[in-house]
């Protein structure tokens, strides 16, 4: 984006000299100015597309520089009364500001804009009061400070309100993130979890339909963890739980909190054997971690594949089915229908 700023920059000096030039009213300061502007431009397209040492945001300090000192000192030199055009390029002075809130950061548009008013300012009185008294002077710049002095309120005006809305649109979406995420573990709610399966379409398990399966995950015993070690320490295990089962899958499966001491893990394009694997690698990692005095975290797990089910409900239905024979087989074990 920024680059094509610069070229749309350069065309446009281009345009705008090419213009004045074949109609004859180029002033020699603009005659000097626009190749110098140019130049500058090209320059700053260059840094931007082949040095990675340079800051962008400086890259884009640098460019409205060029603009704004273009701006004050063609507006300047046009003042002064042997140049006989009084007031030709003051009328676009006030691009300075749209600029400078358009694509500077904030806090450095606010700082700018400031030493460019200022700059603006003393350039046309130092120029005015050589050749005119000083109530026609002062008259100029006290109506060039008030019409940019709205310029940038204005701009301010507009620019907070784009923060609110984006501070607004920021909060509406933690909420959202909030609605679907177990705040607990960090992973998806059980809401979270139906929105996503919703999304990948996997409800109606049709020929074409991409093949996944389902693996509920239970750890075994959690009620005893409440009741010796309190809701404290159970609230830690389902973390760690939660943090190495989240690790040990890939970033295209999904995992979410069911509910309670449930997860669940939704793993596509993946063979009934590459599946297995992946339960037994869960289950034997879990039983491997210890939380303080907790030890023997154990995990029961049921496996459901989609290409023995038509509905997603059936095929969580096989992974409930054999998460309960797990769990009656003596639990610390995987159980699938294949």
């Amino acid at each position: 984006m920024f680059r094509r700023l610069l070229l749309l920059a350069c065309v446009s000096f281009m345009l705008v000299w090419l213009i004045d030039e074949s109609s004859g009213i180029i002033s020699p300061y603009d005659a000097a100015a626009y190749p110098i502007c140019i130049a500058a431009f090209a320059v700053i397209y260059v840094a931007s597309r082949y040095s990675s040492h340079l800051h962008q945001s400086n890259l884009h300090l640098l460019a409205y520089l060029i603009v704004a000192g273009y701006l004050i000192s063609t507006s300047i030199w046009h003042h002064i009364g042997s140049n006989a055009l009084f007031s030709n390029a003051a009328q676009w002075l006030g691009l300075n500001y749209v600029i400078a809130y358009l694509f500077l950061e904030v806090k450095r548009a606010v700082s700018t804009t400031i030493v460019v008013l200022a700059a603006t300012l003393i350039g046309h009185y130092v120029v005015l009061i050589q050749n005119h008294s000083l109530e026609d002077t002062m008259g100029v710049v006290l109506n060039i400070a008030v019409a940019h002095v709205v310029y940038i309120v204005l701009l301010w005006t507009v620019v907070r309100l784009r923060v609110k809305a984006a501070q607004a649109n920021s909060r509406i979406n933690l909420l959202e993130n909030y609605a679907y995420v177990d705040l607990l573990t960090g992973i998806l709610n059980r809401r979270g979890l139906e929105r996503v399966f919703d999304e990948l379409g996997i409800d109606q398990i049709t020929k074409d339909s991409q093949r996944y399966a389902l693996m509920i995950i239970d750890i075994d015993y959690f009620k005893q963890v409440n009741d010796q070690f309190g809701h404290t320490m159970g609230d830690k295990v389902l973390a760690k739980v939660a943090a190495k089962l989240n690790r040990a899958i890939r970033p295209e499966d999904i995992i979410g909190r069911w509910g309670g001491e449930e997860f669940v893990v939704l793993t596509l394009n993946r063979t009934p054997q590459e599946v297995l694997a992946l339960a037994e690698q869960l289950r034997l990692g879990i039983s491997q971690l210890s939380l303080d005095d907790v030890s023997g975290i154990t995990v029961s797990i049921g496996i459901g594949f989609s290409n023995l089910a038509k509905t997603r409900q059936e095929v969580f239905n096989i992974a409930d089915s054999n998460l309960y024979e797990a769990k009656q087989s003596g639990r610390d074990s995987v159980r699938c229908s294949i």
